[in-house]
C-alpha cells in the first residue's frame, strides 16, 4: 500500500538521523530499547479513557479494523502512528498507553505513550479537552522512570531511557482549537507572534525531555490542519489557508530551531530530527486517488 510505503520512507530518514547518536549509521546497526510517544490525539492509543473528557475514542465506530474491532481509545479506526513506528522498528506490535487499564509491567521496559487527546505546545490549549498539557505528559515520564527504577534498577532503567527513541507530535490542537477557535490568544499574539510563542514552547518540550534522559527525539511537524474536515471552509469545503500557513510557518521554523540543537547538544551524545508530514499529507489529500482514497474532505 503506499501509505505504508509512505511511512517507511519517513521512517528511514528520522533513523538516519538519529541513529548518528550511538555511532550506528555505517555499521547498519542501531540499537533501540523502546519507543516514546508525546503528543495529541493523532498519537494517543487510549490515555485519555478513563479522564473527564469529550477527546476520548473508546467507542465505536473507532477500534473498528483494530485487531478483534475492539475501540481502545485510539482516535483511528486501526492502529495509530505509535503503533505502525513501534512495529516498523521491531520493538513491539503495539505502543500501549501510559495511563491504560491493560498495561502490563513488561511494557515498561520496551515503551509507552503519553500522548493525550486535546493537548498540545500551548498550556492553556489542553484545558477545555481537560487533556493531559505536554508538561503533565514530561511528569508521567518522571513518574515512568521511577517504576521503571523500582522495576529493574537503575543502570538498567537508564539503560532503557537512553537507547530508547522518542516521538513528539503535538501543535495542531493549537492552532486550530485555540487559536483560530478561542479569542484570548488571538487578542494576545498575532499570528506570527503566537506561531513563534508555540516555536519556544516545543524547544522548551524537546530540551526538557533531552535533560531527562531522551538522547534520540524524532519531531513531528504539524499537518496541514486546514484540511481537516472540521476546519475546512462551509459551503465550497476547501482548506483553511490561513490555518496551513500557520503550519508551515510553524514547521519551517521548528525545523531551523532542529537543526540548532543538534549543534548545540552533540556533545551530550543526542540526535534531534524533524520530520515532515505536512506536504507529505497534502500531496496525499491532492493525489488521493493514487493512495486509494476516496473522500479526503
Amino acid at each position: 500500500m503506499p501509505g505504508h510505503a509512505l511511512l517507511s520512507s519517513m521512517l528511514l530518514v528520522v533513523m538516519a538521523h538519529l541513529s548518528r547518536a550511538d555511532g550506528a549509521v555505517g555499521t547498519g546497526k542501531s540499537k533501540i530499547s523502546a519507543v516514546f510517544m508525546f503528543g495529541d490525539s493523532i498519537v494517543d492509543p487510549g490515555n485519555n479513557n478513563n479522564r473527564l473528557t469529550e477527546a476520548r475514542a473508546n467507542f465505536p465506530p473507532y477500534g473498528q479494523d483494530f485487531p478483534g474491532g475492539k475501540a481502545t481509545g485510539r482516535f483511528s479506526n486501526g492502529r495509530v502512528p505509535g503503533d505502525m513506528l513501534d512495529s516498523k522498528l521491531g520493538v513491539k506490535e503495539f505502543l500501549p498507553p501510559y495511563n491504560g487499564d491493560d498495561l502490563e509491567l513488561s511494557d515498561l521496559l520496551t515503551g509507552v505513550a503519553f500522548a493525550s487527546g486535546g493537548s498540545g505546545y500551548d498550556p492553556l490549549t489542553s484545558i477545555p479537552a481537560t487533556a493531559t498539557s505536554s508538561t503533565g505528559q514530561l511528569e508521567l515520564f518522571l513518574e515512568y522512570k521511577e517504576k521503571l527504577k523500582t522495576l529493574v534498577g537503575e543502570e538498567e532503567a537508564t539503560r532503557v531511557i537512553s537507547e530508547g527513541i522518542y516521538f513528539t507530535a503535538m501543535g495542531a490542537n493549537d492552532i486550530a482549537n485555540n487559536y483560530f477557535s478561542i479569542p484570548l490568544r488571538r487578542h494576545q499574539y498575532d499570528l506570527p507572534s503566537y506561531v513563534n510563542f508555540l516555536i519556544s514552547s516545543a524547544v522548551n518540550f524537546t530540551m526538557k525531555l533531552n535533560d531527562f534522559g531522551a538522547k534520540r527525539i524524532g519531531f513531528f511537524g504539524i499537518p496541514p490542519i486546514g484540511c481537516c474536515p472540521s476546519q475546512r471552509k462551509h459551503g465550497s469545503r476547501e482548506c483553511d489557508t490561513l490555518q496551513n500557513q500557520a503550519a508551515e510557518l510553524f514547521n519551517s521554523g521548528i525545523e531551523k530551531e532542529i537543526e540548532r540543537l543538534n549543534a548545540e547538544r552533540n556533545v551530550h551524545d543526542s540526535r534531534f530530527a524533524y520530520l515532515d508530514i505536512y506536504y507529505n499529507l497534502l500531496d496525499l489529500i491532492k493525489q488521493h486517488d493514487f493512495y486509494v482514497y476516496q473522500d479526503v474532505q
